[in-house]
């Protein structure tokens, strides 16, 4: 599955879906594919399918005793290939169920089903590396890889401006609903962070509490984060252009002495954490609320 897990990330490095396949005979991999309906122009392009067919072509038509292992729970096309090749065993990571109930398009036809209609009994590993392939189709790491694939400084810059528009408009809506009764600006502007963010404080601890300096340790799950980890690009230049302003922008609603920064000397994936600073500078600010 780590093998079929690459291929999906070579997939999304490509613009195509994120679907990775492998082949095994034996204790050998024979065959690693991805889907390419994108590049390709070709919508039966999916991983399982062009396995089998790189597979047949060293093999022959008849595939019994070797395993399919892929990314996602083949659809039915790929299953019934499957049938027709001879495969026995199959494992996957992610549900067509899975897919569906995060609102994506899929025909409701579990290849298990398929198999049993079909009088073939074919050994069936699901949930296998469940968490990596999830990471694969989590609707907010998908618009995080079609923003960042291509994106140039320029590009950047812009995204950076509309999310700090985006984070401005949310304070003014919320405002009256957060919680901005504490004394110290830095107190509030925690909370701020933990609020916009959907973070709890288990997610993002604090660290070290000083009279003018918080620092936090975010450990929570990040759509940037595996984005970056896919595509191959530099979290410490993606989130210094992309979302450190606006973040400063947000807190400077709160108290116009309020700054964030991030340590880029420690930040995930190089290190367990990611460090970020609030800190309250100068003298007395004029709080925007």
């Amino acid at each position: 599955m780590a093998v079929a897990l690459e291929e999906a990330r070579q997939s999304l490095r490509e613009g195509n879906c994120g679907f990775g396949a492998v082949i095994v005979r034996g204790a050998e991999v024979v065959v690693r594919a991805h889907d390419t309906e994108k590049t390709a122009g070709d919508p039966t392009a999916h991983a399982e399918l062009t396995a089998i067919r790189q597979a047949a072509e060293r093999f022959g038509r008849d595939l019994s005793g070797c395993a399919l292992i892929s990314t996602h729970e083949p659809c039915p096309m790929c299953a019934t290939a499957t049938l027709w090749s001879g495969i026995n065993t199959i494992a996957y990571g992610f549900s067509i169920q899975e897919a569906i109930q995060q609102g994506r398009r899929r025909i409701d036809l579990p290849c298990r089903e398929i198999f049993e209609r079909a009088g073939k009994p074919v050994a069936i590993h699901e949930g296998v590396l469940h968490a990596e392939c999830s990471v694969l189709y989590h609707e907010g790491v998908r618009q995080a890889i079609a923003r960042l694939r291509t994106a140039d400084e320029a590009q950047l810059r812009r995204m950076s401006e509309d999310l700090k528009e985006r984070r401005l408009a949310w304070y003014r809506k919320h405002q009256d609903e957060l919680d901005l009764s504490s004394a110290d600006p830095l107190e509030s502007a925690y909370r701020v962070f933990l609020e916009k963010l959907g973070l709890t404080a288990g997610d993002a601890p604090i660290v070290r509490r000083e009279a003018t300096r918080w620092v936090v340790h975010s450990q929570n799950f990040c759509p940037t984060l595996e984005a970056c980890k896919i595509l191959g690009l530099d979290t410490r230049r993606v989130c210094a252009r992309l979302t450190e302003e606006p973040t400063d922008a947000l807190l400077k609603q709160i108290d116009t002495r309020l700054a964030f920064e991030r340590n880029y000397d420690c930040i995930r994936p190089y290190t367990k954490y990611c460090e970020e600073i609030i800190r309250l500078e100068g003298p007395s600010g004029r709080p925007l609320r």
